[in-house]
């Protein structure tokens, strides 16, 4: 990969670190500052747990694309940016045009996948009950 086209996924990677960092910690704040206003009746109270866990959830998520991030930033301080963590081969730019975060090939990412959806039948309908 050229050094300009790295240098390009270098400042989106930084762009996307920026936004998350920002949207996890209004999450955050906002979850903080609502558990501490004074609870009215039950219904308030079950409504503020449901928002609290909801926003909690969010921030998970957050902080788990935030690792990714950061991963991608070392590969690429590392010179292995690009590669696979799979089979090592080159990720296609298209992928990492998409996401630059990505940490598998498209190929890889299917067999991951694959492993992890319930069984199905020859139809495609989940044997457990339902549509894949």
């Amino acid at each position: 990969m050229s050094t300009q086209k790295t240098s390009s996924y270098l400042t989106k990677l930084k762009e996307i670190r920026e936004t998350l960092l920002g949207d996890v910690e209004k999450t955050l704040k906002s979850s903080q500052s609502e558990s501490t206003e004074p609870v009215a009746d039950i219904t308030d109270d079950a409504t503020r747990a449901y928002t609290n866990q909801l926003m909690t959830s969010l921030g998970e998520q957050g902080w788990g694309k935030l690792k990714q991030v950061d991963e991608a930033l070392e590969k690429i301080k590392n010179g292995t940016y690009g590669v696979c963590a799979t089979c090592d081969q080159p990720i296609p730019e298209a992928r990492l045009d998409v996401l630059p975060f990505a940490e598998f090939c498209v190929e890889c990412l299917s067999k991951i996948e694959s492993k992890t959806r319930p069984p199905t039948n020859d139809s495609g309908e989940n044997i457990l009950g339902g549509n894949a």
